[in-house]
Formats: structure tokens, sequence, C-alpha cells
């Protein structure tokens, strides 16, 4: 009679274990999405999104001068990529309409004034309150010798990867 308690006891245990397994996968598989059914946009959307997460991890692990001096490598990157519309879009509003006050004049300037392959030289930074100044030298690595500019660049950081900025407009 102790045997036969001591099975059905095991069995009982089994049988519970069974049940939660079964239970858990069942809630996970029905909490993850199903990529066969999704179109190319949504596709492109997700992983739009998992980029800038990612982005935003590695930023939030960053100083604040590595993470400035990112911002304005993705200015000169769109710049570089003729990306002018990215890097149009990264410029604080008051700047834009001081200076640049359509894409098309913004776009003009960037292809006459930055040379198009771009080496920045980060010289120093200041921290005004959520400002941030940072002193750049740009050459160009291909070009002969005096084509180096010295240009401020001043940037808000809003949050991570929220940024806006303005520049030196030489």
């Amino acid at each position: 009679m102790k045997k036969n308690n001591k099975l059905l006891i095991l069995c009982l245990i089994i049988f519970v274990v069974l049940i939660v397994v079964i239970y858990i996968t069942n809630k996970n598989s029905k909490n993850s999405m199903n990529y066969k059914d999704i179109t190319e946009e949504e596709a492109e959307i997700l992983v739009h999104e998992r980029i800038e997460e990612m982005k935003k991890n590695d930023l939030g692990e960053m100083e604040e001068r590595d993470r400035m001096e990112y911002y304005v490598s993705s200015f000169i990157k769109s710049i570089e990529e003729k990306d002018y519309e990215s890097a149009y879009n990264m410029l604080y509003d008051d700047f834009r309409k001081n200076y640049f006050s359509t894409y098309e004049e913004f776009e003009k300037y960037a292809k006459t004034k930055f040379p198009n392959i771009i080496s920045l030289e980060y010289t120093n930074i200041e921290r005004n309150g959520d400002v941030y100044i940072l002193w750049v030298k740009m050459t160009n690595p291909l070009g002969s010798k005096g084509s180096e500019k010295e240009m401020n660049f001043v940037i808000q950081e809003k949050e991570l990867n929220d940024f806006v900025m303005s520049f030196t407009v030489i």
C-alpha cells in the first residue's frame, strides 16, 4: 500500500510539472510574433525600431563626450553619404531659420563647404547646462595641406539619440 501511495504521488508530481511546462510554453508562443505573417514594410519598421533600441542602449553606456562626438559624427556621415535631408533634420530650428531657410539652401551649402571625405579631430568640449560645445578640426585626408577647417558644433541633447545641433557657418 505504501509503495502504491509513493507511486501515485510521484505520478501526480510529474503530471503537475507537465501541465506547468505546457502552460508556460503556450503562453510564450502566444506572446511571440509570427514573422511569417508580416509585410515587408512592417519588417522594415521592426528592424528600424530594433536598431534604434540598440543605439539607445549603446549611447546610454557612453560618457557625455563620446555621445556628443557620436552625434557630430552622425551629422558628418549624413553629409558624406549625401543624405542632406537627414543632416538638415538634425539642425536646431532657429539655426535653420537664420542660416538655411530652405532645405535647398542647406544642400547647396553642404555640397560646396564640406569635402567629400571628412576626417574629424575633436579638440575640446565644454558643457553649459544641457548644451555642449565641441571644437572640431575637419580635414580631407585625401586633400592638400591647408585644407583643414576648424568648426564649433553646439549640441542640445533632449534624451538619448534625440538631439539638435548647430555649427559655425564657414
